[in-house]
């Protein structure tokens, strides 16, 4: 018997054919749009991540294929928008289909290089949603044969090697109080808030970091949440990444202003300087205070300043340069032994064997506690 080469592409396991929304040939392979639907029994079966030489296994629910699946439930539209699904294949034949830019796409020798966890969550899902519901997600495929095969398949083996993961940092440009402040007038400066702040006749970098902190420091907020938040990294990323929430915006708010930023920082290294100076006997004890929770005594220090001005333009009758160069310094000292004084009145415990004031000085229930300590 004779067969056609369609025909003996399609006796070849595994095999799929595809009617795309779109295909192209371009130079390290093919490019085609298809829908979910179209692709929901590629991974259903319990072998499919062997039938498909497919780099891992079906994780099953992990974080990222609960939110895949999540997406695609709520929002299919969105379920191909990120991403791709990568696949070789021994060959690739177009045939026109019986109506004009209506082609059937056969693939053969079918291997998943990249997106098992995609086809699997679809493969999941496909009892639960209706077809039509499938057909909104219109995913990318890309198919490579032959050399580019083996270039791709090398390439995502060790695609962890090239790839910057995402954190709250990135998205902090999607905030549009962020994005008006980038728009402002920085005196031949810029900010970004991967790159920071770069400011003044001299250039000065402020790093993201530090510039959350500030602003956190001098917040108009009367609880030290902000503060408390950005002292360390896993803080900062907790506060950068929920944009919704009351603590990101008393710090990131629609006033800020460049020259309120510059206030800001200005005043947080120089409490920082002040701290830094102190003697060293006054770290002792309950004085660990200083030590493990700088950011505390920076907030109390700076909440004397007019922080509802911070970000005033217009010339300002109080006299910030003056403020922060000559009476923050003295002020910060002053709030420093006041909160020690304090937090070794309610806690004359911490220290003790079973205690420590490492631990014990950075949490916010402690900083809630002296959040109203005279000074």
């Amino acid at each position: 018997m004779t067969y056609s080469s369609v025909e003996r592409l399609l006796t070849a396991d595994p095999a799929l054919s595809l009617r795309p929304l779109q295909v192209a040939q371009l130079t390290r392979g093919w490019a085609v749009d298809v829908t979910a639907a179209d692709l929901d029994m590629l991974a259903a079966s319990v072998d499919a991540p062997r039938r498909l030489s497919a780099k891992r296994g079906c994780l099953g629910d992990t974080g990222a294929n609960v939110e895949l699946a999540r997406m695609l439930e709520e929002r299919p539209e969105d379920f191909g928008a990120v991403g791709q699904i990568v696949l070789g294949a021994d060959a690739v034949e177009v045939r026109p289909g019986p109506r004009l830019f209506a082609d059937t796409l056969f693939v053969t020798g079918l291997e998943c290089i990249d997106g098992l966890q995609r086809l699997r969550v679809i493969a999941d899902l496909r009892d639960r949603l209706p077809r039509e519901h499938l057909r909104r997600a219109v995913i990318r495929l890309e198919i490579r044969c032959g050399a580019e095969r083996d270039r791709a398949r090398h390439a995502y083996d060790v695609e962890d090697r090239y790839r910057n993961g995402p954190t709250a940092q990135d998205l902090l440009i999607r905030c549009p109080n962020i994005r008006r402040l980038m728009a402002g007038d920085w005196e031949k400066g810029d900010f970004d808030p991967r790159r920071g702040v770069t400011a003044g006749p001299h250039g000065s970098r402020f790093s993201m970091a530090e510039v959350t902190s500030a602003l956190a420091c001098l917040s108009d907020d009367p609880l030290p949440a902000a503060a408390n938040l950005a002292a360390t990294p896993e803080g900062r990323e907790a506060l950068w990444s929920d944009r919704t929430s009351a603590v990101y915006r008393s710090v990131f708010h629609g006033r800020m202003s460049p020259v309120g930023v510059m206030r800001a920082v200005e005043a947080w290294r120089t409490a920082r300087s002040a701290l830094a100076a102190m003697p060293r006997k006054s770290r002792q004890r309950h004085g660990h205070l200083i030590e493990y929770a700088p950011e505390l005594i920076c907030w109390k220090a700076c909440r004397w300043l007019p922080l509802m001005s911070l970000h005033t333009t217009t010339k300002s009758a109080f006299a910030w340069d003056r403020a922060i160069e000559r009476e923050l310094p003295t002020r910060t000292v002053r709030a420093a032994e006041s909160l020690v004084a304090h937090y070794k009145e309610l806690h004359p415990e911490h220290g003790r064997p079973g205690s420590s004031y490492k631990s014990e000085a950075p949490r916010f229930e402690l900083w809630r506690e002296l959040a109203d300590c005279p000074v």
